[in-house]
């Protein structure tokens, strides 16, 4: 059994083709789980009316990505779900996509389906993310973005993208669901993270499709809190010796962002998110690994890159490779 857990927030005008295509999978095994998080839209009503066998949670209040999810996994596992399929609400489901990853799935695998995007109403064979590439500094971004989808094949990957992803539920059970402090941005990024080092596999497999209207965006709300969470995940994860490594050339990027931000007209959101983090430091080092053990290391090397190269975020080429060169020299110490 699958519990399908679909977040939303005023998300109306993706349901009819996000819910029509999930409901057309050829697994039926499963049942979806709509989430508002208190949208002013008429997302409920809507569902409930033209889809009356999905299950609908309506929160009081927005919890962020993390809380709604949250919730859902409650229900899921209140429902004795085997697995939890993770699924934006602007997504089109393929038909297989469900069979296919329950076909390779098992209670120790997280599976990342294959992210293609949908543009202008239509689905392409270009990829949005084959599972997220995670810097040294925290920096986590999609991987092959805007590549044919040709390229993919199956294999084990850093993280998996929130957007859609099948969890067993041993993983929830083991790590905990995802962290509310974070509310939105990087909260994925910090339970598969955790997973892994649990000893939980991440793969990819690109016979499982969905597609994802996807659209980068550099809103201030987005730099608040993914400048704060990326942060808190280095903070949450990452042993004092990694931490002291990388300080030189976490200092620096720091200097850079707060220069961009300047121009960007963000500097404010990046201060905010400074504060943020003094505020809440105590907890998140109540939350804190103390210690990465010979394991943890090993999946640290393996995992982790130094440079940054998405076409979304124009990061200077130089500046790419110097981050690539100093993780290669702090890597053996880490």
């Amino acid at each position: 059994m699958i519990s399908v857990i679909i977040v939303g927030f005023n998300s109306r005008k993706y349901m009819e083709d996000c819910l029509s295509s999930l409901l057309a999978s050829t697994y039926k095994e499963f049942r979806a789980i709509f989430v508002d998080n208190n949208s002013s839209d008429d997302s409920i009503e809507y569902i409930k009316h033209n889809f009356p066998t999905v299950i609908v949670i309506n929160s009081q209040r927005n919890l962020g990505f993390a809380g709604g999810n949250n919730l859902g996994i409650e229900e899921a596992i209140r429902l004795k779900s085997d697995y939890i399929f993770l699924l934006n609400p602007d997504t089109v489901t393929d038909k297989k996509c469900l069979e296919t990853l329950i076909g390779k799935a098992n209670k120790n695998t997280v599976l990342q389906p294959l992210i293609l995007l949908h543009e202008n109403n239509k689905k392409t064979n270009l990829i949005n993310t084959t599972g997220n590439y995670l810097n040294f500094l925290g920096i986590s971004y999609c991987s092959n973005y805007r590549k044919p989808l040709t390229i993919a094949k199956e294999q084990d990957i850093p993280t998996a993208s929130g957007a859609a992803v099948l969890i067993p539920i041993e993983a929830i059970q083991r790590v905990g669901m995802f962290d509310e402090s974070f509310f939105m941005y990087h909260e994925d990024v910090d339970l598969f993270w955790r997973m892994r080092l649990a000893g939980f596999n991440i793969k990819l497999i690109p016979e499982a499709k969905i597609w994802h209207k996807y659209s980068f965006s550099r809103n201030k709300s987005k730099i608040y809190y993914s400048e704060r969470n990326r942060i808190i995940f280095l903070l949450k994860n990452f042993s004092t010796t990694y931490l002291i490594a990388i300080f030189p050339a976490m200092f620096i990027n720091e200097i850079a962002i707060l220069i961009f931000s300047i121009f960007n007209n963000t500097f404010f959101e990046k201060i905010k998110s400074y504060f943020f983090l003094i505020r809440a430091l105590k907890s998140i080092l109540k939350k804190r690994r103390l210690n990465v053990s010979e394991g943890e290391d090993k999946i640290i090397k393996k995992y982790i890159r130094g440079e940054i190269d998405f076409s979304e975020v124009k990061v200077p080429r130089f500046y790419s490779c110097l981050l690539d060169i100093y993780w290669k020299i702090i890597r053996p110490v880490v």
